[in-house]
């Protein structure tokens, strides 16, 4: 039912999303819906969950890779990872962002900050050196903020006359400049 609801909501909307919609998606009747959920938001509730988990799994593996590259490499890699893997999920996104009037009061989306925070402290733990001594925490949220609200709007409103590609590569060159040890 989570998955059917997944399927749904970039396709019909939150508004256009019904129960009945995501029983019938899910091969099940709408009584056993309601087994399960008491409605809707709760369901919405289940694929937001499931949609941060996936994605915050997803920057782990990519941490590892960028954990383990040439320093040279490190940012690039990983910002370019951060843009992959938030544009796989544009559409669900959207979603959340867009249309879910009560996307800010979810759990797992008011968890994402400190689930954030806590893998780039680990990434600046076991950089090697790469990543300079003096990056507090309160860099490191700045830095989370810049970068998802970057990547953020470059794969859903890209602002005009700046392609996504530029706005990467300035942003690369950005995050470098705050977060690289001297050589």
């Amino acid at each position: 039912m989570v998955e059917a609801c997944a399927w749904l909501l970039p396709r019909l909307g939150y508004a256009g999303t019904t129960t009945n919609h995501i029983a019938e998606r899910a091969g099940v009747n709408i009584a056993s819906l309601y087994e399960y959920f008491p409605g809707k938001d709760a369901v919405v509730a289940q694929v937001a969950e499931r949609l941060v988990r996936r994605v915050l799994e997803r920057l782990a593996e990519a941490a590892e890779r960028v954990i383990a590259a040439r320093d040279d490499d490190a940012v690039r890699l990983w910002i370019e990872r951060i843009y992959e893997i938030v544009g796989r999920e544009k559409e669900l996104v959207a979603v959340f962002l867009y249309q879910v009037p009560y996307t800010n009061q979810l759990a797992p989306i008011q968890a994402v900050g400190a689930q954030l925070l806590e893998l780039s402290q680990e990434v600046r733990r076991r950089s090697g050196g790469f990543v300079r001594r003096d990056v507090s925490d309160p860099a490191l949220h700045l830095l989370i903020n810049l970068v998802t609200s970057t990547i953020m709007q470059c794969i859903l409103d890209p602002p005009p006359g700046v392609t996504p590609r530029e706005l990467l590569d300035e942003l690369i060159r950005r995050v470098e400049s705050w977060v690289r040890a001297p050589r």
